[in-house]
């Protein structure tokens, strides 16, 4: 599958017409200087500092019906003490839109991440550190179909390939061992809207097929079929705001029949203005979690949150918002409670230079282990955009 999305995409650049002059390169930087109380994120809550450093670079050429971007992101996180968490990552991406007539376009993506992950693990009164390399090979083709009347049909095929190395343990006191098994992760879907003026609705399928390496026993990963199908609604206007909102039912099962259930899913958004410069936004969803999840095979996730913004000024940005979620797990039937706070204040102090200070705290609760875990997390930080 993924090698056809691969030919959509160098169809997608194929028929275009010859690219235009490429736009300028856009380049950002971040540079975080953070402090948290749980450098572990565990319940023996270890206080340590750490810099988090980003960057990303992006080359965009126009042609007559679309464009062909190349993009690259890097980023880096160094413990001052507990080295063991240090992580690296950088991401390839090739993107390609296109129309081959006035009622057919055309979108392909390429996509290549690595990545070196560091991590603990607990063996009675010791902690352990380990290291794992990560690579992620995917692609994905989306086809839009103008069928008149304000109507469109979108079709999307996409397919992901997770390749997890051996675990290196710390000073080598183990052999390298597999921890984590690779997986692949294939999705087909379809998406019926209508446009009205402010208002969009119509409805949509998917299907998501996991493919899990049998690893271990009992298995620290099993395979899935995920199934979706919901009504979407969306209201947009410039000066009142926006609200979004999806109804349906998601069906997961298991492999070999170990687990097959059907739920309702729901998600709504909104984005509210306010006068004097004020901004509400917030979100409420529940689905299967099946990319996240500390289960072997998936969670049934519940979220909410809400965020306040006030633009003080033109250079000066504050926020703040709260969350809470519930997380269960459907086989090893864990049960994990969390809520938290944010604030932050962002200042442009020039037109490509930002200054920012944030907090976050965090307060998870794990019923099974009967653990729970506190962060809170504040840093300093300069983001630059050219």
């Amino acid at each position: 599958m993924a090698t056809r999305s691969v030919c959509a995409l160098l169809l997608a650049i194929s028929t275009a017409p010859a690219l235009a002059d490429p736009s300028p390169v856009s380049v950002t930087t971040s540079v975080e200087r953070h402090h948290t109380s749980n450098a572990l994120d565990s319940s023996f809550a270890v206080p340590d500092w750490y810099t988090l450093m980003r960057g990303s670079l992006q080359h965009q050429w126009q042609h007559e019906t679309g464009y062909v971007r190349l993009g690259a992101e890097a980023e880096a996180s160094r413990y001052d003490t507990i080295s063991i968490e240090n992580d690296r990552a950088a991401v390839l991406q090739l993107e390609a839109t296109g129309k081959t007539s006035p009622e057919l376009e055309l979108r392909g993506a390429l996509t290549y991440r690595i990545s070196s992950q560091g991590d603990d693990l607990p063996i009675a009164t010791l902690i352990l550190g380990t290291r794992t390399k990560k690579q992620v090979f995917a692609a994905e083709t989306q086809i839009g179909i103008d069928l008149g009347g304000g109507t469109a049909l979108v079709l999307e095929l996409a397919d992901a390939y997770e390749k997890i190395g051996a675990a290196r343990f710390q000073q080598s006191l183990l052999a390298p061992a597999k921890l984590d098994p690779d997986r692949n992760r294939l999705v087909v879907g379809a998406r019926l809207v209508r446009s009205v003026g402010p208002l969009a609705y119509g409805v949509s399928a998917s299907t998501t097929s996991v493919a899990v390496e049998e690893l271990g026993f009992p298995p620290v990963g099993l395979s899935l079929s995920q199934y979706a199908l919901r009504l979407e609604g969306a209201w947009t206007d410039a000066d009142a705001g926006s609200l979004n909102s999806a109804i349906g039912f998601e069906m997961l099962r298991g492999a070999e029949g170990i687990y097959e259930d059907i739920r309702p899913t729901y998600r709504v958004a909104f984005a509210k203005p306010l006068p004097n410069g004020f901004e509400l936004r917030g979100a409420l969803f529940a689905r299967f979690e099946t990319a996240d999840s500390d289960d072997p095979l998936a969670s049934w996730l519940r979220r909410g949150e809400i965020e306040a913004r006030l633009r003080v000024s033109d250079q000066l940005l504050l926020a703040s918002g709260l969350f809470g979620e519930s997380k269960d797990n459907l086989l090893l039937e864990n049960q994990e409670r969390a809520h938290g706070a944010y604030a932050e204040a962002s200042y442009d102090a020039t037109r490509t230079m930002a200054l920012v200070v944030r907090v976050d705290f965090t307060d998870r609760f794990l019923t099974v282990l009967d653990e729970r875990r506190k962060t809170l997390d504040a840093f300093v930080g300069i983001r630059t955009k050219l």
